[in-house]
């Protein structure tokens, strides 16, 4: 199963939700892997730095993937992965406008796109939302299902309130991002990035989104 982090808007916790998702399932006796596609191989250079600080075996393999020059390999291997007992989770850049990179949402099972309640991040999630929506009209046989993750949420701030608000803003989230999951909240503890174990204060953060996520997408708690 291919399921990849995504959103056109940077910022918003793709990498850093990404590693948290593969540390929970992985603790959770789910086989996972990560493969990091964003050309600055965030995700790649982050194991590779945190087995020179912690004596720790990783329960899972974080693998790098330059999808430019590898697309005609990654098209041979769609099947594969999906029909792989791994959940192989993916992570994008921001930015992606390019066929390159929705050519891997094409082919992805779910899409998680993390968002902010901030003006420039709801507009922009939107955005990527229709885009969303539009590839599934003009694919219609290759479907996925997007979950969007409230991430960084601060429920006193006068942008959590607005957004949450119908009278305030003309419409509800739950209409307009389709699937939402559990707010993460802001706390210090997720601007972490760890690639081996998920920490006690950033479990307690992401336990209901996650339980969710598992939920859906593996129909378990």
């Amino acid at each position: 199963m291919i399921i990849t982090f995504s959103n056109r808007k940077s910022g918003v916790g793709k990498s850093s939700l990404c590693l948290a998702l593969a540390n929970y399932w992985a603790s959770n006796n789910i086989s996972v892997k990560v493969i990091d596609v964003d050309p600055q191989q965030t995700l790649y250079n982050t194991r590779k730095q945190d087995l020179e600080v912690y004596n720790i075996k990783p329960q899972y393999d974080i693998l790098k993937y330059n999808l430019s020059e590898q697309l005609e390999e990654f098209s041979k291997h769609v099947d594969e992965l999906k029909k792989s007992e791994e959940l192989v989770l993916f992570d994008t850049p921001a930015g992606i406008n390019s066929n390159i990179f929705m050519y891997l949402i094409m082919f992805s099972d779910y899409v998680i796109v993390p968002f902010k309640f901030e003006t420039y991040s709801i507009d922009a999630t939107g955005r990527y939302s229709s885009a969303l929506r539009l590839l599934e009209k003009l694919y219609p046989l290759q479907q996925r299902s997007v979950i969007y993750i409230p991430n960084m949420v601060d429920t006193k701030s006068e942008n959590y309130s607005l957004y949450n608000n119908a009278s305030s803003c003309g419409f509800k989230m739950e209409s307009y991002f389709e699937n939402k999951s559990p707010n993460i909240p802001l706390h210090n503890c997720m601007q972490i990035r760890n690639s081996l174990f998920l920490a006690p204060e950033a479990l307690t953060c992401v336990s209901s989104c996650f339980e969710y996520l598992t939920k859906v997408i593996l129909h378990r708690l």
